[in-house]
C-alpha cells in the first residue's frame, strides 16, 4: 500500500459532493469501482425487503443465538461487538447450521464495514438477514 498516495486522496476528498478533488478536473468512485475492487455483482436482483420481523426468531433461526433487545439489538440493528462476540469461536467440528450461522454473522459484518459503512460503523441493520438464509443464492443479489 502506498501511505502517501492513500494521504493524498483523502487530503482531495470532498465529502460535500463525495469527489476527489485534482488540479485537472474532479473524479468520484462509481459503481463500477466497488464491483472491480470488492468483486460485488452490480446487475442482478436488487435487495428490496419488507421490514417486519420478528428480530429474535431470525436472529435464534439465522444466526444460532438471540441478542437482548434494547442492549445488543437496538431497534431492528444489531451491535456488530455482539457479534463479533457472539460469533467469533467456532467448535473443533461444528455443526452444519454453526457453520452457517457464523458464515451468515460474518457476511453481515462485512455488509457494514466494507459495502455499506457510515460514520459509527458499530450496528448492522438485520434487514440483510433473510437473504442470507441459503448461502449458495447470495451471491446473485446486488
Amino acid at each position: 500500500m502506498d501511505h502517501a498516495l492513500v494521504t493524498s486522496l483523502v487530503e482531495r476528498w470532498r465529502l460535500e459532493t463525495h469527489t476527489f478533488h485534482f488540479p485537472t478536473g474532479k473524479c468520484t468512485i462509481t459503481l463500477q469501482d466497488i464491483s472491480l475492487q470488492l468483486g460485488l455483482n452490480v446487475d442482478g436482483p436488487p435487495i428490496v425487503s419488507p421490514t417486519m420481523f420478528d428480530l429474535e426468531d431470525m436472529c435464534d433461526t439465522y444466526l444460532g443465538v438471540t441478542p437482548v433487545k434494547g442492549e445488543s439489538l437496538i431497534g431492528s440493528q444489531v451491535k456488530l461487538k455482539w457479534l463479533r462476540e457472539n460469533m467469533l469461536l467456532l467448535s473443533e467440528e461444528p455443526t452444519k447450521e454453526q457453520l452457517h450461522g457464523h458464515c451468515r454473522a460474518y457476511i453481515l459484518s462485512l455488509i457494514r464495514g466494507v459495502s455499506m459503512p457510515d460514520r459509527t460503523g458499530n450496528k448492522v441493520h438485520l434487514i440483510y438477514l433473510p437473504f442470507l438464509t441459503n448461502l449458495c443464492r447470495t451471491r446473485r443479489y446486488s
